[in-house]
């Protein structure tokens, strides 16, 4: 009698497992990522443009909320050092955005004449550099507010 009500209890167990949905239903940090793109020939002192991408590596698609300086970008030296760019004053529009981000989509966005001196904009000396991309978003799912500030990994850069 134990051994088939076990044996039912198991049963009952696996379907509800398997009838489960690979969605997710609650935002995570680690469902998304930064990937940062450079063009390749950078010289010193010439300006270059750096794009971070938001990539949503989840099953499920989310309604990204952002604002015009959503992304961000920090160099960093060999030594570790952040290494700040030569802006007296930048002027950034507060102004909110929308979109959809399905699964395994990427959104970019560099501020689109909202952020001036763009951040994406950047100046180096010669040398060995690591940028990393930062972006501050939000989702709303089911009535309710989730914000994230994620960064890249750091992208590895020559400047001649």
């Amino acid at each position: 009698m134990k051994h088939s009500v076990l044996v039912s209890l198991l049963v009952i167990l696996i379907t509800l497992v398997g009838c489960q949905s690979d969605t997710e239903t609650i935002p995570k940090a680690k469902m998304f990522s930064i990937i940062v793109d450079t063009p390749k020939d950078l010289q010193a002192d010439k300006l270059f443009v750096v794009n971070g991408a938001l990539v949503n590596n989840s099953n499920s698609s989310w309604e990204v909320e952002y604002g015009a300086d959503t992304f961000t970008y920090d160099v960093y030296d060999i030594k570790g050092g952040l290494v700040l760019q030569d802006v007296k004053l930048r002027r950034v529009n507060s102004i909110g955005f929308m979109v959809t981000l399905k699964p395994n989509d990427s959104y970019s966005y560099d501020g689109e004449g909202h952020v001036f001196p763009k951040y994406n904009e950047l100046t180096l000396q010669a040398g060995n550099y690591e940028i990393v991309s930062k972006a501050k978003f939000r989702i709303k799912h089911d009535g309710k507010k989730f914000d994230f500030e994620i960064e890249s990994i750091p992208f590895e850069i020559k400047v001649s």
